[in-house]
């Protein structure tokens, strides 16, 4: 038996099921092996890819498949099965396409929250690039505004983790989205987290500290620069440009000038 009772035999026709139709998918808007490399080389990633254009993909998974009108439950069930026995990472993102369409909904509710995080918070063990990363983040997102006390302290353990998905996860989890509702943690605790994360120069976390610090300092600017300026000496020189890169260009040049 797989987990949360899915059984092997229905894993495995999920699984083909999806590929399938992915692969029928790729043929019909005409998607060349080649593109499926190309994919893979640029994301460095260990997965095999269809190379499927991400609006065609989601489109087909919006439609649904044999599955998807069971229980929650089952549902999820069938999907942690899915994502956890892949080796094609756009069949991997089907996973991440059903529950984006979901966990942002107004039906979707904080036990909902829980019990997807109970068990998603495992698929951050086959990340192994950006892209699945940052999809992933932004579900956990909506799991840690639902549920914050159950998900923040994992994100805080993966901040202080080395390994570079858990450490990039963390933080783009602490953000919906770019924009007006982007923020929606208090600062004190998610200023806490990213300083764990503040001297890493892997460029996969270096950038996504930036992208979190822009996001943070147009809801808390006082705090952002108190912070800017604490870890400065430790931070790397494109999470400081990209940290301060919407500020006015003579405030931008002046902070920029006093970091460095």
């Amino acid at each position: 038996m797989g987990r949360l009772g899915v059984s092997s035999s229905d894993t495995q026709q999920h699984l083909a099921e999806v590929f399938g139709v992915l692969a029928t998918l790729a043929r019909e808007t005409g998607i060349s092996p080649e593109r499926g490399e190309l994919v893979r080389a640029d994301r460095r990633s260990e997965f095999d890819y269809f190379g499927l254009r991400t609006p065609d993909r989601r489109r087909r998974v919006a439609a649904g498949f044999s599955f998807t009108g069971q229980d929650s439950a089952s549902v999820l069930a069938a999907w942690d099965e899915i994502w956890n026995l892949a080796e094609n990472g756009d069949v991997m993102f089907t996973a991440l396409d059903f529950y984006r369409r979901r966990i942002s909904s107004r039906s979707w509710t904080p036990h909902d929250s829980a019990e997807f995080w109970g068990t998603a918070v495992g698929w951050i063990e086959r990340i192994d690039n950006w892209a699945h990363a940052d999809d992933l983040a932004r579900l956990y997102s909506f799991a840690l505004a639902d549920q914050p006390e159950l998900v923040f302290p994992t994100l805080e353990e993966w901040s202080r983790s080395d390994n570079e998905w858990q450490r990039r996860i963390a933080m783009v989890s602490l953000i919906h989205y770019s924009g007006k509702n982007a923020v929606f943690l208090p600062i004190e605790p998610t200023l806490r987290l990213l300083a764990n994360c503040a001297g890493d120069r892997r460029e996969t976390v270096s950038n996504a500290l930036g992208w979190v610090l822009r996001e943070l300092l147009a809801v808390h600017p006082d705090a952002v620069l108190a912070f800017l300026e604490t870890h400065a000496t430790s931070m790397p020189r494109p999470a400081i440009r990209r940290a301060t890169e919407r500020l006015p260009q003579p405030e931008r040049d002046r902070m920029r000038a006093s970091l460095a």
